[in-house]
């Protein structure tokens, strides 16, 4: 595969960049998931949020993004960036995209700490990136997810 990284904030992409991981965003939230909640958000036109995806052949086949917030992303740990949205075209999925994007996304954040939602069918996968689950299970968007946290890590002195 020839892939390509992006790592941009919103004012940096262009309309046909925005169109088209907001394309692949929809089709797998909406059309695959059946997610009836908004999908764009105020976080996607902040311009400390990072979007991340990756190409093929012109063609976007994963995205995730990173936003950093004043306030706690999540109240009990005080943690104000979360990553999200993560999304990988079915073609592509088990090709290591996803993983790919999440490094990038870690990347981007290191050394601080930063949490998401992950489906409770994939905690796994965040695990193996360093994430730890906290809290209860919960509905989001009629899908069981868990909260999780990767802890800051610790700089060589």
């Amino acid at each position: 595969m020839n892939l390509r990284w992006e790592n941009k904030a919103l004012e940096q992409c262009t309309p046909g960049e925005v169109l088209a991981f907001s394309k692949l965003r929809t089709d797998v939230f909406f059309l695959e998931q059946h997610i009836t909640e908004e999908e764009i958000d105020r976080f996607d036109f902040d311009p400390q949020t990072r979007h991340i995806w990756c190409v093929e052949d012109d063609r976007v086949i994963g995205y995730v993004r990173v936003v950093h917030n004043d306030e706690p992303a999540t109240e009990d740990l005080g943690v104000t960036t979360s990553i999200g949205r993560l999304v990988v075209d079915a073609h592509y999925r088990g090709a290591g995209i996803a993983r790919g994007l999440m490094t990038r996304a870690i990347d981007h954040v290191d050394p601080s700490p930063v949490v998401l939602h992950a489906q409770t069918y994939i905690q796994d996968f965040y695990a193996s990136l360093g994430f730890e689950p906290f809290g209860d299970v919960f509905d989001e968007a009629g899908i069981d997810h868990v909260r999780m946290i990767r802890p800051a890590r610790q700089t060589p002195q």
